[in-house]
Formats: structure tokens, C-alpha cells, sequence
């Protein structure tokens, strides 16, 4: 595992085969050929980012494109291009762009699985396609 700490920033392309969790900035692309890109609370990304595996805690903007499961945790404030068959939308997360949730596996557009998590009785959430 690779942790990339909060006083680096990076610009450039990255390519990784192991889990990274992101503290600092990365501006550019990530691509993630194994392993999870975790961005923590102070983390940012400014990139376009291709991966299996990615959960939000801090910042990210851009297009993220993950083959199996994308998650905003609460305090992940993301702009952009969203494609995953799997999304999870924890409350007090912030999302504003398109989502695309093709189904796992298959090539196209298609029904996917979103959750949105919340811990009051009542949520107001609206998905539209």
C-alpha cells in the first residue's frame, strides 16, 4: 500500500498495481491496474481516474470511471463525470455532475446499483437518468 502524504502534490500520470491512499493532491490521470485509490478528508484530485475500486472522503474533481464500486463517504465533496455499476452515496457526502451506472460486466449503458445511506427517518434524494 502506498499513502501519498498531505504536504505532496503530484502533477502528472500515475499508474499503480497497489492500493493508494491519497493525503496530499494529484492533478493529471490515475490509473489504478490493481488495487483501491482511497482519497482521505484533507486529500484532493484534480484528474481523470480509471480503477476497480475507489472511495471519496476529501475532494475530487473530474471524470472517475471504476469497473466495480464507488463510494462518497460523508464529508466528499465531488464535481464531474461518475461511471461505476456500483455507487454508494453516504449522507453528508456532495456530488454534483453526471452519474453513468452501467451493469457489471456489461458493454453500454444499463441499471445499476446505487445506494444512498442515510441516518434520519425521512431522506430526500433524487437520482434522475
Amino acid at each position: 500500500m502506498t499513502t501519498i502524504g498531505p504536504s505532496l502534490t503530484i502533477t502528472g500520470e500515475i499508474t499503480s498495481h497497489e492500493d493508494i491512499t491519497l493525503q496530499g493532491g494529484i492533478k493529471g490521470k490515475i490509473t489504478m491496474e490493481g488495487g483501491a485509490l482511497v482519497v482521505a478528508p484533507q486529500g484532493k484530485v484534480d484528474a481523470e481516474v480509471l480503477g476497480s475500486r475507489m472511495t471519496v472522503q476529501g475532494t475530487a474533481v473530474g471524470t472517475i470511471t471504476v469497473d466495480t464500486r464507488l463510494e462518497l463517504a460523508p464529508g466528499a465533496n465531488v464535481t464531474g463525470a461518475l461511471k461505476a455499476p456500483s455507487v454508494v452515496l453516504q449522507e453528508g457526502a456532495t456530488f454534483n455532475g453526471t452519474l453513468e451506472m452501467p451493469r457489471p460486466g456489461a458493454a453500454g449503458k444499463g441499471t445499476g446499483n446505487l445506494k444512498m445511506a442515510s441516518s434520519s427517518a425521512k431522506s430526500d434524494a433524487r437520482v434522475s437518468a
